[in-house]
């Protein structure tokens, strides 16, 4: 279906994807800012945190609009995704590293 090939999305829909996913990212920098984790004048902290919500988010916004869910759960999820986006890929990367372990203990 061409709805899902990224190539054919139009501007707009690119927009709302990595503007939701982006601002995933910065609401999550805000509230570490407000919980003290992090200085309010970090801006590579800030740009390191919008490009890993706009990765994350974009991707979370693909794979549902590779499921044909409407674009609005799609943008909603963009942004839930960028906000937890480091917290996610650490969890994606602790899944990977037990199915390697799991893979070397069958190997022995």
């Amino acid at each position: 279906m061409p709805e899902k090939d990224p190539t054919t999305w139009t501007a707009a829909t690119w927009l709302l994807a990595l503007g939701m996913a982006f601002g995933g990212g910065i609401v999550n920098w805000y509230a570490r800012v407000k919980r003290g984790h992090t200085r309010a004048f970090n801006i590579v902290e800030l740009i390191g945190e919008i490009f890993t919500s706009g990765f994350v988010g974009l991707g979370v916004f693909m794979i549902l609009a590779g499921f044909d869910y409407p674009v609005g759960i799609c943008a909603a999820a963009s942004g839930v995704g960028g906000h937890m986006a480091t917290r996610l890929l650490f969890a994606v990367e602790r899944m990977i590293e037990a199915r390697i372990d799991d893979l070397a203990k069958k190997g022995k």
